[in-house]
C-alpha cells in the first residue's frame, strides 16, 4: 500500500534561530526537498509519497514560507543551508539526497558544494546559478521576454509589501499563469493551500527575502563554484523554462546527468510529477 501525502506527519523544530515546519514519512537514506519561490512543503505533494516508499522523505516549509516562522532576516543561502544541516542532525538523517527547485535549488547547491562530504547527491531543478549566468536571464532584452523582474522587483525595499498585501490571489494567479506550461497543473484547492500562509501576517517574507539576499547568495556561488562539484548530479529544465539546466550546472559540476522535461513549464514538481519522480527513483538507486 502506497503513502499518501496526507500521511505524511507535521513536525516542529527549532533550528539555527528559527522555528521550521516540516513534514516527514518513510524510511531508509535521506531525501531533502526543497521548494522554490511562492511555494511550501506541499509543492512536493505529487512526488513526495512515491518517493516515501523507498526513502526517509523530509519536506520543509522553507524559513519564511508556509507554517514555517517568517523572521526578519536570514535568507542567504548559506544561513538556510545551516537550517538544513541543523534539522538533518537534530533528526539524526545524514548523507542526504538534496533536491532543490527554483530559489530552493540555491540552497540545494550550497548545501553539496559546502559540504560534499555530507551530501549523497543534488538534484537542481530549473533554476539559473547566481554568479554564473544568472545575469543573462535578469536583462532586458527582447530574448528574455523582458528579463526575470521578480528579481529587482522583491529586492526593492517595501515595495513588494505596499503591492502585493491585500491582493495576494492575483498575484500568485498572474505568475502561475506564467510559470505553467499547463495551468489545471495547479487546482484551486492548490492555490487556496498557497494562499492560507501566504496572505498571512508577515507572509511574503520569505517570497522578498530571499531576493533581498540574493546578491549576498551570489557571491557564495562564486565562492562555491571555484571548485567544481564532484558529487553527482541530476538536472533537469522544462522545455517552457529553463531547458539548458543541465548544460548550465555543467560550469559548477564534473557528473550531471539529465535535460530537458517536455511539455512542461517552470513548475516541474507540480506539471511534470510522474516524469520527475521516475527520473529521482531512477537517479537515487544507481547513487
Amino acid at each position: 500500500m502506497g503513502f499518501h501525502f496526507h500521511d505524511f506527519e507535521h513536525h516542529r523544530a527549532y533550528v539555527n534561530g528559527v522555528r521550521l515546519h516540516f513534514r516527514k514519512a518513510g524510511s531508509g537514506d535521506p531525501v531533502l526537498l526543497l521548494h522554490g519561490w511562492l511555494g511550501t512543503s506541499y509543492t512536493w505533494r505529487k512526488v513526495a509519497p512515491a518517493l516515501a516508499q523507498h526513502y526517509t522523505v523530509i519536506v520543509p516549509d522553507l524559513r519564511g514560507y508556509g507554517d514555517s516562522e517568517k523572521p526578519e532576516t536570514g535568507y542567504d543561502g548559506l544561513n538556510q543551508v545551516e537550517d538544513m544541516r541543523q534539522l538533518l542532525q537534530q533528526l539524526d538523517l545524514l548523507q542526504p539526497h538534496v533536491v532543490g527547485h527554483d530559489m530552493g535549488a540555491l540552497p540545494a547547491y550550497l548545501y553539496a558544494a559546502t559540504y560534499p562530504e555530507e551530501v549523497k547527491s543534488l538534484v537542481y531543478l530549473d533554476e539559473p546559478l547566481p554568479g554564473f549566468n544568472l545575469h543573462e536571464f535578469t536583462v532586458f532584452s527582447r530574448e528574455t521576454f523582458g528579463g526575470y523582474w521578480h528579481f529587482g522587483f522583491n529586492y526593492a525595499k517595501d515595495l513588494p509589501e505596499l503591492l502585493i498585501t491585500g491582493k495576494e490571489r492575483q498575484f500568485i494567479e498572474y505568475l502561475l499563469n506564467l510559470m505553467l506550461y499547463d495551468p489545471s497543473s495547479i487546482s484551486e484547492e492548490d492555490k487556496a493551500e498557497y494562499l492560507r500562509t501566504y496572505a498571512s501576517a508577515g507572509g511574503v517574507r520569505g517570497s522578498c527575502g530571499c531576493y533581498r539576499a540574493a546578491l549576498q547568495t551570489t557571491e557564495q556561488f562564486k565562492a562555491a563554484g571555484q571548485t567544481k562539484l564532484k558529487l553527482p548530479v541530476l538536472a533537469y529544465g522544462g522545455q517552457f523554462a529553463i531547458p539548458t539546466t543541465k548544460e548550465q550546472m555543467l560550469m559548477v559540476a564534473e557528473n550531471v546527468e539529465g535535460g530537458v522535461i517536455p511539455n512542461c513549464g517552470h513548475l516541474i514538481p507540480e506539471e511534470a510529477p510522474e516524469f520527475l519522480t521516475e527520473k529521482l527513483l531512477d537517479f537515487f538507486s544507481r547513487v
